[in-house]
Order: C-alpha cells, then structure tokens, then sequence
C-alpha cells in the first residue's frame, strides 16, 4: 500500500461524522436555538417592531443589500412573536427529531430572516449557529434517535459513520471559527506580552463578576491563559485534522476547547456564544465514545417490549420509546407471541417490559425498566423506582389505556408511519462540496491568504444566505474603549430623571458590574456599542426616539419625558497597575414629543448631534 492510498483510508476518520454524533449535534444545536428564540420574546417589541429601535423603514433605509427577511413583511408585536414562536416550534421539532428535514430549511429561512430584520444585535454566536445550520440542511442528523428514524418505513443506513462533503464541510467550518480567529490575533497583546486576557475582562461590558475576581485576585494567572487560548486556537484544529492518531487528538483538542468555552462562560458574558460553541464541538466527538457507552451499559441480555398487536398508538410508543431513550439491545413483540406475555397482558390490560435478567415487569413498572436500560435515562432509574411513584404512575398508565383509541386517531394524523429519506442526494453532496471550497475561499481571503477577489466574487450569495463570516473576535486584540450608557431626561414638571434605570436616582457612577445591567444583557449591550461607535451613528436617532416613546406609553399627567441626551461614560483600558479615566461624551441631544400634541404623524423631533465622537477605535 502507497502513502497516498494510507492517506486515502484515513480521510473518512478525519472528515466523516458518527451518525449518533450527529444526532447528539442536532439535539444541542436545536436546543440553543429554542433557548434563544424564547429569550428574544421579552425584547420583540424594542427590537423587531416599529415601535422599537429598528422601525422597518429605518432597517430599508441602511443599505444592506442582499439581506431578505420576511419579519418586515409587518411590524405589529403580535405578528413578531408569532412568527418566532413558529421558528421555535419549528427547532423544537428538529429537536426531537421529527418530520426533520423540513423542519430543518424552515429554521434556517426563519433564522437568516430574523437577523436580517435586527442586525444591530447580532453578535457572534448568532453568525455561527447560521453557519451550522446551513451544514445541517445536507446531513442525516435526523438518521439516529429521531421521532422519524422511530417511524419511518425505510430503514436508517446501518454504518454509523456518515462520510460525505457536507461532513467536511461542517468539521472545516467548526474548526474555521479557531484556527482564523488565532491568525486574525496578530496583535502583541496575544503575542509576545500575554495581556490580552487582562484587556478582554477589563472590558466592564462583558465581565462577569468572577472575571473581574478573577483578574483582580489572580493577575499572574492572565499571562498563561493568554498564551494557552492563542496557543489552543492554533495548534488545535491542525492536531484535530491530523490523519495520524486521529483518536487520542481530536478527543483531547475537543475537551480542551470545550473547557476554553467554559472559562469564557464563567469570565466573559458572551450570551449564547458558549452554547453555540459547544453544541459545534460535538461533531468532533468520534463513534469509539458511543461504542464504549454500549459497552459499558450492556448488561449483556437484550430487554424485550411486549405490547397489544392490535394497537398501532401502542407500536408507536414502544419504537418512540426504542430510539429516543436509546436502547440498543431493545426488540419489540406483539404479545400475542409469547404466552408468558400475552397471559400478564390479558390479566393486567398493561404492556409488558422483560428485562435482562429475565424478570417481567408491567405497567409503571415496565417503564422503570426501561429506564434502566436506556443509555440516555439510565441515571433516573433508582428516583423513578422510588415507592411515591407507584400509585400515580400506574393510574397515569391506566388513563392513557383507556384512552388508546383516541391516542391512537391523534398519531395516526401527527405520527403517521412514512419514508423518510434520511441522506441527501447526489446533488444535494455536489452543491455542499461547491460550497465547502467557497466557504474555505471566504476564510482564506479574511486573513489576505488569497485575493479578497476570491471571498468577494461569492457575496451576495453568502449573504442571502447569511453565511458571511469572519472569525475576528478579541482579534487583532481585545479593544481598549469601555464604557456605560446614562440617558438623563428632563419631565414636564421640570424634574430629571434616568431615563433607562427608571425609578432610581439618576447618576453617572459607573454600575458594579455594567456586564449584568439593563433589560436583555448580550443584545441591550451589543446594540449600545454600536449606538457609541462612530461607524453606525445612524443609529443614535432611531435609538433616542423608541426611548422617548417608550417612556411616554406609560408616563402619568405631568410625567413625560420633553428631552434626553445620550451620555456615554467612556473609560479606556490601560494596562494593569494603572487607574483609567472616565470621560464622558454627550452622543445625541433630542426633544421628544410635546404630549398636548395629537398628530399621529410627529413622533419626535431632531435636534442633531451634539458632540463628535472620537473615532479612534
């Protein structure tokens, strides 16, 4: 055998994906983004309606071309909260694995048209998960421990692992987001003076307290974090392609990467960034981890599932059962062929669950078996056994026979047994394999590897699809302008007020911890980083006016706000030892509304800016 065709046999371990991985991948991936979606709700109104911050008119009129988003087609709350219900409904049933493929292009249209309507929020988890969705729309992540590998009538592909270019493609683009970020951080702070994790949690917007503890009480620990992020962000994504101990590597390059995520959530508040991290570094965990679990769990003797041949609703549950609470060494029987079954059936109108230890069990029972045995479920099963449970669970059982009829015409319309076509097509592989080299070009061309030619020739395509990305977070290295926001404004009755800290006395004091201030932290903070940055002042009068309006929607006789500034205190990072200075920087002075005024039309007036921004940044 040749060095190449060595190489050749070794590419499906390097770029191939684990079916049970890739399941794992799809429960977290869906997980994060239902979480999310819901923590989007209690902002719908700032940030997605004409009422909020970004009015439609104010979103068409910033010239982002080719962004499309159906969130514009109206701007009422009601229908901006429908529609975000309906994408989580839409990533809860990837979830759990059902009806997935199309629920899958659904999340991912809903998904780019929802950053396409609020782009002043996004922040970097939020490009990334549209990268791993736009991967997941050509792999059979729905193949392993999905209501549709439960039902289907076309058997799931045997071999577990899955090795095709939209499996390179994924495993290039979670490693894309290190191995570009470290080049990206060509700045002394990363390397040679190790400061850079000193500046990241002097950043008061994103320290968490345990950050600023920990960089107070411990600053001989920064050096070293600084070099083993750098060193981590470069080395392991090369150790994690590498064709030789391919096991041993990438196992150790995923803990060590997942453990690096863990610090940034502990130390930085980065929102969903984490979580959507770590949901992408499971694709690297490899098929011998699921095959040491099975190993482990295996009592040996296969467990056996008897229910009532003429009931479908039953068959359904107990194949639900099989592969959502992952039990490998399952069958399942009509009890009618086994008359040790069919005779504990008949006298206890119950299913009938035989164990490993041939010991049968039913109804609450039979459950707690199962739990026993499922891989995923198998630490519950001493709680559930428990002698509280009984009573109630065997009368749970017991209503649900008696009602199997009725279950059985409900998942007959919602779970019918169907075809599912698990891996995409021929085509489907070419169009991924196209896009793996662009995506590689799109990187390359980031960090001037290539001819920007090369990433720009794909653009409008990458951003319809919003897959546009550039790895450059802390990079070329953490920035230096802090700060917090003070909205001072001036009532009817001639008194001053804070206008976003409503009900407490107004001061320009620096808050303890900033990171932990205001409504919705991740998207409030990343959106009035933007209103100080000079490159999108634009957004300081749309901001100014949603705050006039959304303090004089509620304000009493009297109580309406006339005027407000937009006041940033600006502190700038130095290096440790030395006390910053505050400086404040008055970014927008507006008049709100008279509140006799009855004109519908005349919402505010603009008075200009009043101060320059410093836009050495």
């Amino acid at each position: 055998m040749t060095r190449r065709d060595g190489l050749q046999k070794r590419l499906p371990a390097v770029f191939g994906v684990d079916l049970r991985t890739l399941a794992l991948f799809r429960v977290s991936l869906a997980g994060v983004t239902v979480y999310d979606l819901l923590a989007r709700l209690g902002d719908v109104r700032a940030f997605y309606t004409d009422f909020g911050v970004m009015p439609r008119e104010w979103i068409m009129g910033t010239g982002e071309t080719w962004r499309l988003s159906l969130h514009l087609a109206n701007g009422e709350t009601w229908f901006q909260t429908t529609l975000i219900g309906v994408q989580a409904l839409l990533a809860l049933m990837v979830l759990l694995g059902y009806r997935t493929r199309l629920a899958t292009v659904l999340t991912f249209v809903l998904l780019g048209s929802l950053h396409n309507r609020a782009p002043m929020i996004l922040i970097g988890g939020d490009n990334l998960m549209m990268c791993l969705w736009f991967w997941a729309l050509f792999l059979p992540w729905h193949a392993r421990f999905s209501v549709d590998a439960a039902l289907s009538t076309r058997a799931p592909p045997t071999e577990n692992q899955h090795y095709s270019w939209a499996s390179a493609g994924l495993i290039l683009q979670v490693l894309s987001v290190y191995f570009f970020s470290a080049v990206l951080k060509n700045g002394a702070d990363w390397w040679p003076d190790g400061t850079a994790v000193w500046y990241a949690l002097s950043l008061d917007r994103y320290a968490t307290p345990f950050g600023l503890w920990l960089r107070d009480s411990f600053p001989f620990l920064l050096p070293p974090l600084t070099y083993f992020v750098y060193a981590l962000e470069w080395a392991g994504p090369l150790l994690a392609l590498s064709p030789w101990l391919q096991v041993p590597l990438r196992a150790v390059v995923m803990l060590l990467l997942m453990a690096m995520h863990v610090g940034f959530l502990f130390g930085l508040a980065l929102g969903h960034f984490p979580f959507v991290s770590l949901a992408s570094l499971t694709v690297l965990l490899g098929g011998w981890w699921w095959d040491w679990i099975e190993k482990r769990h295996d009592h040996g003797r296969w467990i056996k599932i008897y229910y009532d041949r003429e009931c479908g609703f039953c068959l359904k549950i107990c194949l639900l059962f099989r592969h959502l609470m992952i039990l490998p060494r399952c069958d399942i029987l009509p009890a009618q062929h086994s008359q040790r079954a069919w005779a504990l059936m008949e006298a206890h109108f119950t299913w009938v669950v035989i164990d490993g230890d041939d010991v049968a069990h039913t109804k609450w029972n039979a459950w707690v078996a199962l739990l026993r045995h499922s891989l995923l479920f198998g630490w519950t099963w001493r709680l559930a056994s428990l002698s509280i449970w009984q009573k109630p669970g065997a009368a749970t059982y017991d209503w649900v026979a008696r009602h199997r009829g009725a279950f059985g015409t409900v998942t007959a319309i919602l779970l019918p047994e169907r075809a599912v076509t698990f891996e995409s097509g021929r085509f489907a592989q070419r169009v991924a394999g196209v896009f793996l080299f662009l995506v590689l070009a799109w990187n390359l061309a980031s960090i001037n590897a290539i001819p920007q030619t090369a990433g720009t020739a794909s653009w409008p395509l990458f951003r319809i699809l919003r897959i546009d990305q550039i790895w450059n977070m802390f990079a070329p290295y953490p920035w230096r302008d802090d700060g917090w926001f003070v909205v001072p404004g001036l009532l009817e009755d001639g008194s001053e007020v804070d206008i976003l800290r409503p009900g407490e006395t107004l001061s320009y004091a620096k808050p303890r911890y900033v990171s932990q201030t205001h409504e919705t932290p991740i998207r409030w903070r990343t959106y009035r980083n933007r209103v100080w940055d000079s490159k999108y002042s634009q957004n300081r009068l749309p901001y100014a006016r949603y705050l006039c309006r959304n303090w004089n929607v509620v304000a009493v006789a009297g109580k309406h706000v006339l005027s407000l500034k937009l006041v940033y205190m600006l502190e700038r990072s130095l290096p440790p030892g030395q006390v910053p200075s505050i400086e404040q920087r008055i970014l927008w002075r507006h008049e709100c509304v008279a509140p006799a005024s009855n004109s519908p039309a005349k919402l505010d007036s603009d008075l200009g800016e009043d101060a320059a921004v410093d836009e050495d940044r």
